[in-house]
């Protein structure tokens, strides 16, 4: 059994943890329990690897906004236990996510889903402990199919417990969430949240095709208890997967009004990032745009040096992508990038 010594590690990391959790639900449970969100929260959404972590870093640098923080999702049961041990942790964190340079740090904004991941098995997130199994997941976890009205309401009550210490974290400061799980779930949010709020990124599908690739290779490789497929297989994964997420994106923002969604483009982000930010506040009527208008601009500024992934392409997958996901290259007027001769 190849992994079991990793599966130990988790079961250790787990039961040292145990004894805090306990702690923090006796201190904490009856306050996260009666605490209620103000306002419904605004969803970042979009395919993996379309920008969301981007759009997200530069948004939550407008103070208004409360978003969970890697303390947060990585320890959802114990965060405001181990805040005391901040130092420690921090020195326990990689430099940056290995599939890209986008930096780590305990107070970096994270996704909720990574914190259902550590507490709830409804996350589409356990596939990546255990791929084998993938498909199954995002079916039940994301797209919701195949589950019963109880393990549904299961869910949502995991889901809105995040919720809810968050938002006693940050004392009932309004949400920004980002999660490319949820660009299937626009009718399981709104359930939720009636009023909830909706900003998607796309980006160039043969960029987004191959970033996955190297995404999933390198973030599952310390975290499997499964082989990963082959190549073949990975590759028809990640086509299947995205035809299904975006299917039922377009079903379901069909009913959410125009000052609810606005989408952009990750090139227009990178490229006009202040007039696209106003184009979002302006669309999704938030307010506090001129008082968040020079932490934007201050942080654009301290990250015009950073240094995308470039990636080699060759014509099959190319021509895969195309056959694909043609549907969304035509309607966004994407064209394939240039292969590299060498």
């Amino acid at each position: 059994m190849p992994y079991l010594g990793r599966a130990c590690i988790f079961l250790l990391g787990s039961l040292a943890e145990f004894p805090f959790s306990v702690y923090e639900d006796f201190i904490y449970g009856s306050r996260i329990e009666a605490a209620r969100l103000t306002e419904d929260p605004v969803f970042v959404i979009g395919h993996w690897r379309s920008g969301t972590t981007h759009l997200h870093n530069i948004l939550t640098q407008d103070p208004q906004w409360a978003t969970p923080r890697h303390l947060n999702v990585f320890y959802p049961k114990t965060f405001f236990t181990f805040e005391r041990f901040r130092f420690i942790l921090s020195n326990l964190l990689p430099e940056d996510r290995g599939y890209d340079r986008v930096k780590v740090k305990l107070d970096m904004p994270e996704e909720e889903e990574e914190a259902l991941l550590s507490y709830s098995h409804r996350s589409f997130y356990h596939a990546v402990i255990f791929p084998q199994m993938t498909d199954d997941f995002f079916r039940r976890y994301a797209l919701f199919e195949n589950i019963g009205a109880e393990e549904f309401a299961a869910w949502q009550q995991d889901y809105l417990w995040f919720l809810k210490k968050i938002n006693l974290s940050f004392r009932g400061r309004p949400l920004l969430l980002k999660n490319p799980v949820n660009t299937c779930r626009i009718a399981a949010l709104t359930q939720l949240f009636p009023q909830a709020r909706f900003i998607h990124i796309y980006r160039n599908p043969y960029e987004v095709f191959e970033s996955n690739i190297k995404m999933i290779q390198i973030h599952t490789q310390n975290m499997r208890l499964q082989k990963l497929f082959d190549l073949k297989e990975l590759h028809e994964g990640i086509l299947r997967r995205y035809i299904l997420m975006m299917q039922a994106y377009d079903r379901q923002k069909q009913s959410i009004p125009s000052n609810r969604l606005v989408e952009v483009s990750f090139e227009q982000v990178r490229d006009r990032p202040l007039e696209t930010l106003k184009q979002v506040y302006t669309q999704l009527n938030f307010s506090g745009w001129e008082s968040a208008f020079p932490h934007f601009e201050r942080y654009i500024e301290e990250q015009k040096n950073y240094q995308q992934n470039t990636y080699q392409y060759d014509q099959e997958n190319l021509q895969i992508v195309r056959k694909a996901w043609s549907h969304w290259i035509d309607r966004w007027g994407y064209q394939p990038p240039c292969i590299n001769s060498n």
